[in-house]
């Protein structure tokens, strides 16, 4: 993976200048502020709408909206469309159980890979869970079991129910460079079988991908899932041989659970370190690149701050929302058409929990969710990215103008002391108003207790609630002033 020299590298003649300069009264032993130009040079194409999505499992769909389609989950649906405020919110279903899904092919008996079978109360409720959210669905089509007549059975019905009124895309595959790494299933002796044989390489994915899309219907299709940005020396073989491709997808998580790495101990650190931001949203340009040149988009469909269902204690506090607030601006920066976080239900990487109770059904989310919130709040459809370098020592800055003339500007400060700014901002008039995104107490590490400009998550209806805190900051001397605590981002928002 590439390492990029900074959150964006510009020519020297469009650098947005970062520099330290003493106030003219600073207490002594206190952080001098840092000086901060903003200007109009913009980094990467306009952001699309359902830039934020939100990814799960076939078998966990109905853990999260219920299985009566008369009775949704109106609270968890209201949690979800919050990510996508200005519509077009993208939500994926599919993962690991992709390849152990099923729907029932008549005249063939149950293979011994099915885990889960797709049932029409699981269409029901799923199709009026997209009708519901106006979204637009990323199915996963079974690909290790290389049927042509199991993938076409699992398009059928999903065109039928869900596609019957909202816009799908069939992923074809997850992952698929794993296959001869992992047990597909085990044989009536109880022996582990592999999806595919040792030997099985990056041209026999293309193949077999290319082959199993020419036997289903005209639709629009994803694929093949890659586990990790690696896979790049490939992608150019295999956009080549796939016409049918509309969608190439790639997962990204930056750390590994130590479910999956026994004995590793993860550091909030690691989070923020240059493999974890711009090093990773960096290993990703060359996707984009080969993607656009093919004439398809590119989505990271699956991603999250650490693999395998997360890391209790890790994943589920509030150092990965700060991540998240960060790493966005750099993959739209990249030209990467969008992200689906991925949620699994009584997990440590559940972004959103819900459960049904005697007086109906309740939601919860996790710290990072406001992460997320934050940034599709900033980036209405149209807006673009704009070019700021580095900062280092704990200080992330990004910063972004929408069509309506805004600039919001994002600074957050993962270190242990304050850290205060004098911005100037290109054409920018008239107050500021400024936000925080920030945990009560604990920092990096609070489980609970977040909230975005005071606001906060409804358990009955999803919808944010409490009176919003915004603050007003009025330029002096045309720069704005500015404060930024340790554990926390303030969001600063000037009119053009």
């Amino acid at each position: 993976m590439s390492l990029r020299r900074a959150l964006v590298r510009l020519p020297v003649a469009l650098l947005v200048a970062v520099s330290l300069a003493l106030a003219p009264r600073i207490a002594a032993g206190a952080q001098p502020p840092l000086a901060l130009n903003v200007t109009g040079a913009t980094s990467g194409p306009p952001i699309p709408a359902g830039f934020v999505g939100l990814a799960t499992e076939y078998w966990d769909v109905e853990k999260e909206v219920g299985t009566n389609p008369a009775k949704p989950d109106s609270a968890f649906e209201q949690t979800a469309r919050n990510l996508a405020p200005y519509g077009g919110l993208s939500f994926r279903i599919g993962g690991d159980s992709t390849d152990w899904t099923w729907f029932p092919v008549p005249g063939m008996a149950q293979p011994r890979w099915v885990r889960w079978t797709m049932t029409p109360t699981w269409a029901a409720v799923t199709s009026r869970l997209i009708d519901d959210l106006h979204a637009h669905l990323i199915a996963g089509i079974n690909m290790e079991a290389d049927s042509a007549v199991v993938a076409r059975a699992e398009v059928k019905e999903i065109r039928a129910t869900i596609g019957a009124t909202a816009p799908v895309t069939y992923e074809l595959g997850n992952e698929p460079e794993l296959y001869s790494h992992f047990p597909f299933y085990n044989n009536a002796a109880g022996v582990a079988v592999l999806g595919r044989p040792k030997d099985f390489s990056y041209a026999d994915i293309a193949a077999q991908w290319s082959r199993l899309a020419r036997a289903l219907p005209r639709v629009r299709l994803a694929g093949p899932g890659y586990s990790g940005p690696k896979a790049l020396p490939y992608v150019g073989q295999f956009l080549h041989s796939t016409a049918r491709l509309s969608l190439l997808t790639v997962h990204t998580y930056p750390l590994k659970s130590t479910r999956c790495e026994a004995g590793e101990h993860l550091q909030e650190s690691e989070l923020f370190d240059s493999q974890s931001l711009a090093g990773l949203a960096g290993s990703l340009s060359g996707w984009t690149a080969l993607a656009h040149a093919h004439g398809v988009g590119l989505r990271v469909d699956e991603m999250n701050a650490v693999t395998c269902g997360g890391q209790p204690g890790f994943t589920d506090t509030f150092g990965p929302a700060l991540w998240a607030l960060n790493i966005l601006p750099l993959y739209a920066a990249d030209g990467v058409g969008g992200v689906n976080f991925q949620t699994r239900p009584y997990t440590a990487q559940n972004l959103i929990q819900t459960d049904h109770t005697p007086a109906g059904w309740r939601v919860s989310v996790q710290p990072e969710y406001y992460g997320l919130l934050a940034f599709a709040q900033l980036t209405p459809p149209g807006s673009r990215i704009l070019r700021l370098p580095a900062l280092g020592q704990g200080l992330y800055a990004w910063a972004v103008r929408t069509p309506s003339g805004q600039t919001h500007v994002v600074l957050t400060n993962v270190g242990t002391s304050p850290q205060s700014f004098t911005l100037r901002i290109a054409g920018a008039r008239g107050a500021a108003s400024v936000r925080t995104l920030a945990a009560a107490s604990g920092g990096l590490a609070a489980a609970g207790g977040v909230s975005l400009a005071g606001q906060t998550v409804s358990a009955a209806s999803g919808r944010l609630v409490g009176r919003a805190l915004v603050r007003t900051v009025r330029p002096a001397g045309g720069a704005y002033d500015i404060s930024v605590a340790p554990a926390s981002a303030q969001i600063l928002t000037v009119n053009r």
